[in-house]
């Protein structure tokens, strides 16, 4: 085959490649062990298709692993307030911006994008003002004193909401998305890592 037709095939792959990724959804969230949450795995289904009409009788979607979120030094010591993720070939790190503020965390993916994670008041982790600079959510826990159902909601941008499978077990969690496509991918993963992070037990 001529070097220029492979080139140009590779070319065209790229935009395919990236238009099959934005076409799935978050749906579940797990620890890859029973017994500790250093390392946890992301699940998407396929994004319903909003030109058809919804099918009651059909088959619901299948889930994939798409991602992981863990520690970032797993292997070297147990560092809770550095992390990384890889998403659909898209990877980066979740940090706290000073280490001694538990307060405001950022995650920088590396292929450029920044979000921002400030709690919306002072010593109360359960609200959080999360933004990339073009799209704002509040977003915070139902309850006070119980860390198992987050939700944030947005009139122009959707709603995107998490919970545990089962109640008070962290392990597991349904991650309903309904936000607009306007919403990036890092911006959702920042929230699903403050769920996780305040969810679960340190271990």
């Amino acid at each position: 085959m001529p070097i220029r037709l492979l080139l140009l095939l590779s070319f065209l792959s790229v935009p395919l490649l990236t238009a099959a990724q934005e076409t799935r959804r978050f749906s579940t969230l797990s620890s890859r062990w029973a017994d500790s949450f250093v390392e946890w795995e992301l699940y998407t289904v396929p994004a319903p298709d909003s030109t058809q009409a919804a099918d009651p009788d059909a088959e619901p979607p299948e889930e994939s692993m798409s991602g992981e979120i863990k520690l970032r030094w797993l292997n070297m010591r147990e560092d809770w307030t550095e992390w990384e993720y890889e998403y659909l070939g898209e990877r980066g790190t979740i940090r706290r911006k000073w280490k001694d503020d538990p307060s405001y965390w950022e995650l920088r993916a590396y292929n450029g994008a920044i979000v921002s994670m400030k709690t919306a008041w002072v010593n109360d982790f359960s609200e959080w003002r999360v933004t990339d600079n073009a799209i704002n959510f509040v977003f915070g826990s139902r309850w006070k004193n119980q860390f198992d159902e987050w939700q944030a909601k947005d009139n122009n941008n959707g709603a995107f909401y998490l919970y545990t499978l089962k109640e008070r077990d962290p392990r597991d969690w349904a991650i309903d998305d309904q936000t607009s496509a306007e919403v990036s991918n890092e911006l959702k993963l920042a929230m699903i890592f403050l769920a996780l992070f305040y969810g679960a037990p340190k271990q």
